[in-house]
């Protein structure tokens, strides 16, 4: 066995006789980095890089150095291209990975870097220890990314819908661990995805694109070095979770209602009515917000004046009241609290939602109801061990399954499967029920117990938590028996 930055890799032997370590790794959810293409022969230290930002003018030069970074005239050292190349070109964030080319005339960091994942999708295609579906999902999904690559670049990106593109990765929902896998393939053929596949909804549209270069910033003259330098060492290469965000709380589907600033008070009230709203936005166009009309809106203006006209009831101060879609949630409670409503903007900056103080209890209910499930079941299950075996015999059981074991108080879903499963403390429970069924569905709930626990953004399918409640309500049924 050897080891690469970190991470394990089986040694295989290549065409030449040389052995060289497995990559596997790099198509399952770690981002490519300077040191591998150094490792895999593609990069050598001392090789003189050039970033060409403007025609007719002299290149920005980086130095590849033996630690796997790059080292810029002055000194600076950074870990990423990115951070390198934001950094010289005085930017917020540049595409760092096809800005650096070797030499003046070489190819780009980025071919280096695609190269490398060929080679790596034909180790995994070869290796006796990858069965044929895995490997054919390997090609699949790079053949589908080298493909949404070409067509970015052509400037007609690819569409999918969230659920298709993580499907390439037999994925159903996004976690913690299945979100940076995607992200790190994504980085590793240059491309993320319009609007962040991340902060929206399993059903809606997304664009697979390559990173947008980000304008000079406006203070990149005159004294500004100290200011863009950070900027550049916060750009990170790294998934960075994001959390609930406001386009997460309504479907895709659902369209913004609204009127125009030239409506009826008519208009306004069949738009509420019909659609039972407390409130709908004036827009004079998809990207311009007028305010909002509510019921209270409308009854304040006839109160004022009898005879108020529609523009009367427009609460203009809605217009300070619009977020981006990929808004974390906990950022706007304080406003959702205050107003009860706020507006949503999406990534073509189009007014494309509204979110509901109710929008949120919602949630947070859809959320709470599965949680509060597995909190039962953990109890339920605790009190039987507890009250059925001594803890000698959950240590054994739980030693028997390889699992450490501290206290009868402490115990994991992991540790109650290890009970149960135990012949022995299965026929102590004298319960008619098939064992194999029994743990195979509590392994099933571990499952759903991860995601929930691990705040996956994607709520619970309803068949899951109608798993929860028929298993709450067996383990109950033979508790009481």
């Amino acid at each position: 066995m050897t080891e690469t930055n970190g991470m394990h890799a089986v040694e295989v032997a290549t065409s030449n006789g040389t052995s060289q370590p497995r990559r596997k790794h790099l198509l399952n959810g770690r981002r490519v980095r300077i040191s591998d293409l150094i490792d895999a022969g593609r990069l050598k230290p001392g090789e003189e890089l050039f970033f060409y930002q403007r025609i007719g003018e002299a290149p920005h030069q980086a130095v590849v150095t033996d630690r796997g970074r790059l080292r810029l005239p002055d000194g600076r050292e950074f870990s990423t291209p990115s951070r390198a190349g934001a950094t010289v070109a005085k930017r917020r964030a540049v595409a760092g990975w096809s800005a650096w080319q070797v030499g003046r005339n070489g190819p780009t960091l980025h071919r280096l870097r695609l190269e490398l994942l060929q080679d790596v999708a034909k180790e995994v295609s070869t290796d006796r220890e990858t069965s044929e579906d895995e490997a054919e999902a390997v090609r699949h999904r790079f053949a589908t990314l080298e493909g949404a690559r070409a067509a970015a670049e052509a400037g007609q990106p690819r569409s999918f819908t969230v659920r298709e593109f993580i499907g390439l990765w037999g994925l159903e929902d996004r976690d913690r661990m299945a979100t940076a896998q995607v992200e790190a393939d994504l980085a590793n053929h240059g491309l993320t995805t319009s609007p962040d596949f991340r902060a929206v909804s399993l059903d809606r549209i997304i664009r697979v694109v390559t990173p947008p270069e980000q304008e000079e910033s406006e203070d990149a003259n005159d004294g500004a070095g100290d200011t863009v330098e950070a900027n550049a060492d916060e750009l990170s290469e790294e998934s960075v979770d994001i959390g609930l965000t406001l386009e997460n709380l309504f479907p895709h589907r659902m369209s913004l209602v609204s009127v125009a600033p030239s409506a009826t008070f008519e208009e306004a009230i069949t738009a509420m009515q019909i659609n039972d709203y407390s409130q709908v936005a004036v827009l004079a166009n998809s990207h311009q917000l007028h305010g909002s009309v509510s019921w209270e809106s409308i009854a304040a203006a006839k109160h004022r004046n009898p005879g108020a006209s529609f523009s009367d009831a427009i609460d203009r101060r809605a217009r300070d009241r619009v977020f981006d879609y990929d808004t974390r949630l906990l950022d706007v409670l304080g406003t959702l609290q205050q107003h009860g409503f706020i507006f949503v903007r999406d990534d073509q900056r189009k007014i494309s939602g509204i979110v509901t103080a109710a929008d949120v209890v919602r949630k947070y209910d859809e959320t709470a109801t599965p949680f509060f499930l597995i909190g039962e079941i953990d109890q339920e299950l605790r009190h039987l061990i507890v009250n059925t075996f001594d803890e000698e015999t959950v240590r054994q059981a739980c030693v028997a399954a390889r699992l450490t074991f501290k206290s009868m108080d402490s115990m994991s879903i992991g540790q109650y499967q290890a009970v149960l499963n135990n012949a022995a403390c299965w026929g102590q429970l004298g319960w008619p029920l098939d064992r194999a069924l029994f743990i195979a569905r509590l392994d099933e709930l571990r499952q759903v117990r991860n995601n929930v626990m691990h705040f996956n953004p994607d709520p619970v399918r309803p068949t899951e938590v109608a798993k929860l409640r028929n298993f709450l309500s067996l383990i109950r049924l033979y508790i009481g028996s």
